[in-house]
């Protein structure tokens, strides 16, 4: 019998070696692969979407709806457990949700009067919402201080609340920490500014210079009560380019002369 060189053992026992080494990472990849699918804790996961029904639209930015039952989404009570990034929170059978990152304008309600395009704005998310099956998306705050829920609202596949800045049916409103897709709302916004869509086809801009507070994005005229500290204030040519740069009005100061009708 022919023997078989030692050089040649030791070559057939590496090449084993070398492959059960391959076989255990594999095994070992697609353990990982089946504990994430399986369930790690939320806060491993991505941020999950949950299914809901729109049963009625409150204005532009604002609606009610009503949850179904999905992985994200547990009977609790006489409501439900909901699957957020860092855990799970309890909510009602019907909510008040308000779309992160984007204004529309009022339509008015008691002693407050409606803002310009509030009712246009309104009539478009009615339409497009009204009787759908949507999905929501949250960031690191679920609920303002008006106990809504925070969320991005997803219609066909497509981001909703960007299509509304998009139409020129709201504005951006960027309110820290949920600030996700901020880029993708000013880009928006600048697309709709530069081809007058919307809302932007009437506004008439503050042509003299304004504030913008780093901290809050909002930005303010000259001589505001609510203009910000020294070391947070951003200086902007005019109202446009405060606009551009995805700051949003004062509540105090800018949108109360465009009510009065100033310019």
């Amino acid at each position: 019998m022919k023997r078989v060189p030692a050089w040649s053992r030791w070559l057939v026992a590496l090449l084993v070696l070398l492959a059960l080494c391959l076989t255990a990472s594999g095994c070992r990849e697609k353990g990982e692969s089946a504990s994430v699918r399986a369930g790690l804790p939320a806060q491993d996961l991505p941020a999950a979407t949950v299914t809901a029904r729109v049963v009625r639209v409150i204005d532009g930015d604002t609606v009610v709806v009503r949850f179904e039952t999905s992985p994200a989404v547990s009977p609790s009570g006489n409501g439900y457990s909901l699957r957020v990034p860092g855990g799970w929170v309890r909510v009602g059978r019907e909510e008040k949700v308000r779309l992160i990152g984007v204004n529309a304008p009022e339509t008015g309600s008691g002693q407050r009067e409606a803002e310009m395009y509030g009712w246009e704005a309104k009539a478009y998310t009615r339409k497009r919402t009204l009787g759908r099956v949507v999905r929501l998306e949250f960031d690191v705050e679920t609920r303002d201080r008006y106990g809504r829920l925070l969320a991005y609202l997803y219609l066909d596949g497509n981001l909703f609340n960007r299509e509304l800045v998009k139409e020129g049916y709201a504005q951006v409103y960027t309110v820290p920490p949920n600030l996700k897709y901020t880029a993708a709302f000013l880009s928006a916004q600048r697309e709709a500014l530069e081809a007058g869509r919307g809302l932007w086809q009437r506004r008439h801009f503050v042509t003299g210079p304004v504030i913008g507070n780093s901290r809050t994005y909002t930005y303010h005229l000259p001589g505001c009560s609510g203009l910000p500290t020294l070391a947070n204030r951003v200086y902007f040519r005019n109202e446009r380019e405060a606009l551009m740069s995805g700051y949003h009005p004062c509540r105090k100061c800018c949108l109360q002369r465009r009510l009065e009708g100033g310019k």
